[in-house]
């Protein structure tokens, strides 16, 4: 039998965020990990982490920019986006966000990591997918749990600046894109096939 790290707290953060929003996906992820990412997730755990949020963010045609006066007739005014990114060494579109940090509630914390991945600023509206990860490794005899929130948010203000250390790029999409991030795979196919 496994030790369960970190489970109550988990319960707890999953249980707060069920009470705030309504019809919320959820899943459960089991995962078993190198001894070497589980000794670094440990670590990370041991520290504090609990999990991570992450938005995807709308932006409406109103929000956008308009055109400047070099753009020709023929050039078409904006449509409603989403915000995804590029991770470094990733091939995958994915929405911003990151871990949550002490004392810091979900929704929170995904708000600042977009601010801090792109420089938007953004509102959450709803959180629509809860993924409740348990990670293992053969050589440990013991559990992992985390939590990754993904909210619905709105564009508030901003224009993109991405953080190199940890983007590749950010874009306003308006189509799908080729990859996704699997987490994102049926929020991707409502949006952009729906």
């Amino acid at each position: 039998m496994s030790t369960e790290v970190n489970r109550e707290r988990v319960r707890q953060h999953k249980e707060r965020l069920l009470s705030r929003y309504d019809a919320v996906n959820q899943c459960d992820v089991d995962e078993v990990v190198s001894d070497e990412l589980f000794d670094y997730l440990r670590a990370v755990v041991a520290d504090g982490y609990v999990g991570s949020g992450y938005v995807w963010v709308v932006r409406t045609p109103v929000q956008a920019v308009e055109l400047s006066d070099s753009m020709g007739p023929t050039d078409q005014a904006d449509a409603e986006r989403v915000l995804l990114i590029l991770h470094r060494g990733n091939t995958t579109w994915t929405v911003p966000g990151g871990g949550v940090e002490s004392g810091e509630s979900f929704d929170a914390a995904a708000v600042r990591e977009v601010r801090e991945e792109t420089a938007i600023e953004c509102d959450i509206q709803d959180c629509f997918r809860i993924e409740h990860w348990r990670t293992e490794a053969d050589s440990y005899d013991e559990r992992l749990h985390s939590l990754r929130a993904y909210f619905d948010g709105h564009y508030a203000d901003g224009s993109i600046s991405i953080q190199p250390s940890e983007l590749n790029g950010a874009a306003w999409v308006e189509t799908r894109p080729r990859a996704v991030d699997e987490s994102l795979e049926r929020r991707v196919d409502e949006w952009f096939d729906g």
